[in-house]
Parts: C-alpha cells; structure tokens; sequence
C-alpha cells in the first residue's frame, strides 16, 4: 500500500480510468455511489496510449493535441455521469494523460484509496487472459482495486445486499477482510467469508476442523463491526468454480492476491465473475 494510506475506514479519493467504452462509464457509476457512501472525491482519468493506434497493418498518425482533444470528450462524459448520479461537480476531477493505460493508472493509484477499472468484454482466445489493462493495474496499483465488466454484470449493483471475501490462503488475508467487512458496513450489508477446499481427500473431521479455526479467526472482526452479519462459509468443490457460481449473488467479491503478480484463481474469476471483482494486496 502507498505511504500515503489513510486511517482505517477512510476513503478519501476513488480513482476512476476511462476510455470511452460503457465499461468506462460503469466503471464511473460505481465509483461515484461508492463516493456518494464515503464522502470520497472522485478523480477521472483517461490515459489515451499513442502506441495503442494501430488498425491492420497501418499506424495511426496522432498528435499529443488529438489524444488530448478525444480524452477530454472522454472525461468530460465521464464527469457528467458522476455529477448526473448526484456527487457535488467541487468533488470530482478529471485528467488527460498520454502513455500506457496499466502503467499510467498504477502510477497514479500510490494517490488513492480505491482504484476502479472496467473490464471489456471479449470472446474466445481473448477471454482467456482477461484484458491486458485491467489485469496489469491490478497487479501493480498501490491501492485496493476494483473491475467491473457491463457484459458480465450489466444490472446495477447493490441489490444483493451481500459482500463476499475468499479466503485462499492461510493466515486468511487480512487487508482483504478488512476491507470486506467495511465495505458491508457501508452498505448495510452482509458479509460471507468464503473457504473452498477441495473435495477429493476432504474427511468431515478436516472440514469441522478448518471450520473451526477460521471461525475464531473472524472473532476479532465481530467484535469491530458488532451491527454487520459476518457469516462463514466453507464450500467444497474447485475453488474457481465455487467462487464464479457465488459471485452471481453477490454485490462485490474481494480477493487478496499476490504483490506480484495475478494467479490463475484470481484470473479466472476477473474473467467469468458475474459481479465487481475487488484486489488488494
């Protein structure tokens, strides 16, 4: 996390990219309510990449003018959708950066609390490595971040009333709880904590017992947010499988990953998730 990191429980600037796809602009909606929950700042960012300008075998001559002209059409429909939601105009931000999206983003995310990036939608081939943009910034942003996808989840999210953490890891992720746990408490919502283990080998006695221990892991958590409904939950089956079929009835699935890059678990889930997937380290 940046050195920079507020106290526990504050958000102070949500971090938005764009890039004129309706991913984009789901992208904003989410991170405007989330603003309009925790009295965040919202700061829009298009990063428009000249090396990206590229159609068949032909390059596209643009200037710094042109990129900066198109990103600011970008944002500034980025900004009307956010104020349009009902986020004060002094709370939000835009910016027009020229170089590469990933680098761009994780750069500026050290000056977040929360980065939020869309996901396009794709087919085929493509679908097995998620979106290069997404999939970079998520493993290199300094602060937690979240991808959202209109193909996957083309509703409005919140109506599940349910926030979900997987735990795939022992000790269970700690940032990951934590900001599950807030995250419900903002939302007056509910929270699972899910364990899946593998059913090959699996004995009832190792199941009670994992049960068990993660249990008294989540004491601690009750005991902070005593008005939020923590429950667990350890499921039995593969474990992408489990968490792709659990993210259809949740508003928002955090996965703590690895500092350097992303696994396959998480991978897998960016790219079949039906709802917001939310990284941190």
């Amino acid at each position: 996390m940046s050195t920079n990191e507020p106290a526990h429980g504050v958000v102070r600037r949500i971090l938005v990219g764009v890039d004129g796809s309706e991913d984009g602009l789901r992208a904003v909606r989410y991170a405007t309510r989330a603003a309009l929950v925790t009295g965040a700042e919202e700061w829009i960012v298009n990063v428009a990449d000249p090396g990206a300008m590229v159609t068949g075998m032909w390059e596209l001559v643009v200037t710094t003018e042109a990129l900066q002209k198109a990103g600011q059409s970008i944002t500034a429909e980025a900004v009307g959708a956010a104020t349009g939601l009902g986020l004060p105009s002094a709370r939000v931000t835009s910016e027009v950066l020229v170089g590469q999206a990933a680098d761009v983003l994780a750069e500026l995310s050290a000056k977040a609390d929360l980065l939020v990036v869309g996901r396009r939608s794709m087919s085929g081939l493509e679908r097995m490595f998620v979106g290069s943009t997404s999939v970079s910034v998520a493993a290199l942003a300094h602060c937690p971040v979240v991808v959202i996808s209109s193909s996957s989840t083309p509703q409005e999210t919140g109506g599940q009333g349910t926030i979900a953490v997987a735990i795939s890891t022992w000790p269970p992720h700690s940032a990951a709880l934590d900001w599950g746990a807030q995250e419900a408490a903002w939302r007056k919502a509910r929270l699972r904590v899910v364990h899946v283990v593998p059913a090959e080998g699996t004995q009832p006695s190792t199941l009670a017992e994992a049960t068990a221990e993660l249990d008294k892991y989540l004491a601690p958590l009750r005991e902070q947010y005593p008005d939020t409904a923590i429950d667990l939950e350890v499921l039995v089956g593969t474990p992408i499988d489990e968490l792709i079929t659990l993210s259809g009835s949740v508003d928002l699935l955090i996965l703590g990953v690895h500092p350097e890059h992303l696994r396959g678990l998480a991978r897998g889930v960016l790219a079949h998730a039906h709802c917001p997937v939310g990284l941190t380290r």
